[in-house]
């Protein structure tokens, strides 16, 4: 396990951190002054502790939210303030400089967006008062609540997405991985709610729908030039499938395996299974056990793992089970158990309220299994793998 220490860098700044890999750590700093928001971007070079500052921003409209996309050699930036329109900014990360920045215009009001990779971007919009009668009549066609848009930022252009898989999808049901230097997208098609689909199960003589949740796996490249080819299916292919006697949620992955939970109603029986993306094969992980009193499972989603954690009167008891093979105790005055790092590492976090300055503080502790000490920080935490950034 690696600790990066850089509250001393970054002192009681206001700060989010964008990107963490083995050489650099990259974040931007926001200052609001006289009703302006000047916004930096900085590296931090974790070979010499050195902070270098990349580019900085001045926005004029306080109202502009950011979403900001880090890739290998670009940061893609999207400024929106739920308009028909966004500022979208493509950076240099190493020389700073401005490799384009374009005004786009779409229809409806801009909802959420996602980059698929360093050169697209996805971006939904919802209906707003100018083009009310344009989304109803959609939904009617389409049954989808919004617009979905593929935008090249190489070239300038958009394509209004025809595929209902991506625009019912939303952000939140799709997410990327990369697996053998290529590039896939996974889709999550739930039917409805966990309770929603079992009390279906529950009805199901009087239910005819095709009640069925689907995890579809594509690849990036497939997603991009179907709806390039105004295509209404994208090339597909479905890794797990439950129909009403069942369901399947997605949990992680890692760097061989996509994990989901599946549930049959009838017994009641959970398991955590997995997919092989080089063998394309399905395996069970674990038969999960009803919780016990005081018994809850905490799942990690990149990397995948999975704990049983314990909450005891005095002690917290943490027990690995799928790619941990943590057995740890650690006393509850060290707060809930945030994450556990190489099954020795124990991350916790704990807040207190001061009543003498009105104030929360929160506090970090690290705590080591081995040798059954532990460290405690006051600042911000963010744990990539098995490196554990403070700041």
């Amino acid at each position: 396990m690696t600790v990066i220490d850089i509250r001393n860098v970054f002192s009681d700044r206001h700060i989010e951190i964008i990107d963490v890999d083995a050489s650099y750590i990259y974040y931007f700093e926001e200052k609001n002054e006289d009703g302006r928001s000047d916004l930096y971007l900085l590296e931090y070079n974790r070979k010499t502790r050195k902070e270098r500052l990349v580019m900085n921003y001045t926005l004029d409209d306080p109202t502009y939210i950011e979403h900001i996309y880090a890739f290998e050699k670009t940061i893609i930036m999207v400024l929106e303030n739920g308009s028909n329109s966004f500022w979208l900014i493509e950076i240099d990360k190493k020389t700073g400089g401005e490799l384009n920045r374009r005004k786009v215009v779409c229809t409806g009001a801009f909802k959420e967006c996602m980059a698929l990779d360093s050169e697209y971007l996805l971006v939904y919009m919802g209906p707003d008062e100018a083009n009310a009668e344009v989304f109803r009549k959609y939904k009617e066609i389409k049954d989808c609540d919004c617009l979905c848009y593929l935008y090249h930022i190489k070239t300038n252009r958009k394509y209004l997405v025809n595929a209902a898989m991506i625009t019912k999808a939303g952000c939140d049901n799709i997410k990327l991985l990369t697996m053998h230097n290529e590039s896939y997208l996974l889709v999550l098609d739930p039917y409805a709610e966990e309770s929603i689909k079992e009390h279906y199960y529950r009805e199901q003589r009087w239910v005819s729908a095709d009640i069925r949740d689907n995890i579809w796996l594509c690849k990036t490249a497939d997603v991009e030039s179907n709806i390039e080819e105004g295509r209404e299916t994208i090339v597909r292919k479905c890794i797990a499938c439950a129909d009403i006697k069942a369901l399947v949620r997605y949990m992680g992955m890692d760097n061989a395996k996509v994990y989901f939970r599946a549930k049959e109603f009838r017994s009641g029986t959970e398991k955590i299974c997995s997919y092989d993306m080089t063998a394309k094969t399905l395996s069970e992980e674990i038969t999960l056990a009803a919780p016990k009193k005081d018994t809850f499972y905490l799942v990690e989603e990149k990397p995948f793992k999975a704990f049983a954690v314990t909450m005891g009167p005095e002690r917290t008891t943490v027990r690995g089970l799928v790619n941990s093979e943590a057995a740890i105790s650690f006393d509850n005055s060290l707060g809930e158990l945030v994450t556990c790092i190489e099954s020795r590492y124990c991350v916790t976090k704990k807040t207190l309220f001061s009543e003498e300055s009105q104030r929360e503080f929160t506090y970090y502790y690290l705590y080591d299994a081995h040798l059954e000490q532990y460290e405690s920080y006051e600042c911000s935490c963010m744990v990539k793998g098995d490196t554990l950034v403070l700041y």
